[in-house]
C-alpha cells in the first residue's frame, strides 16, 4: 500500500513538472497543447500497466493453488468427489449438510439464499443418485469425499 501512495505522489510530482515544462513553453509558443496532453497521456498508460503487472503479480503468489493428491488431507478423495460431478460449491454444502446444518444455516454460514442451497442440495441428490440428505451424506462419507 505505501509503495502504491509513494507511486502515485511521484505521478502527481512529474506530472506537475511537465505541467510547469509545457506551460512555459505553450506561452512561448513553442509547444502545441495536444503535445503535453499526449505525453501526460502516455505517463498515465505505462504507470498504469506498471501498477497492473505489479498487482497481478502479487495476486498470483497470494492465490492458493488447488488441492492435489499429492497436497490434499488423506481422508478427502479429490478424484471421487471429480467423478461424481460435484462443483467446489456443492463440496462446500456437501461439507456443511455433513456437519448437521439446516438449509438455512448453511445458507448463512456461505454467504447463499436459501433457494441457491436448496438447488445446490438437489443437484447433490441427484449427482448422488440419493434420495434423502442422509442418505447422501452417508454415500458421501463412503466415497471419502467428507469427513
Amino acid at each position: 500500500m505505501r509503495s502504491i501512495i509513494i507511486g502515485f505522489g511521484l505521478l502527481i510530482l512529474c506530472l506537475l513538472i511537465l505541467f510547469r515544462i509545457g506551460e512555459a513553453n505553450f506561452i512561448k509558443g513553442d509547444v502545441k497543447l495536444e503535445v503535453i496532453v499526449a505525453i501526460a497521456a502516455f505517463i498515465f498508460f505505462f504507470v498504469g500497466l506498471y501498477f497492473n503487472y505489479h498487482s497481478q503479480k502479487k495476486a498470483s503468489q497470494a492465490q492458493p493453488s488447488p488441492p492435489t493428491a499429492e497436497t490434499a488431507p488423506a481422508s478427502i478423495n479429490y478424484e471421487q468427489i471429480k467423478k461424481t460431478g460435484l462443483t467446489q460449491r456443492e463440496h462446500e454444502v456437501l461439507v456443511k449438510m455433513a456437519e448437521g446444518l439446516s438449509n438455512q444455516e448453511i445458507a448463512t454460514a456461505l454467504y447463499l439464499s436459501e433457494s441457491t442451497i436448496k438447488t445446490h442440495v438437489s443437484n447433490i441428490l441427484f449427482k448422488l443418485d440419493a434420495k434423502r440428505r442422509t442418505q447422501a451424506i452417508q454415500m458421501a462419507k463412503q466415497l471419502k469425499i467428507v469427513l
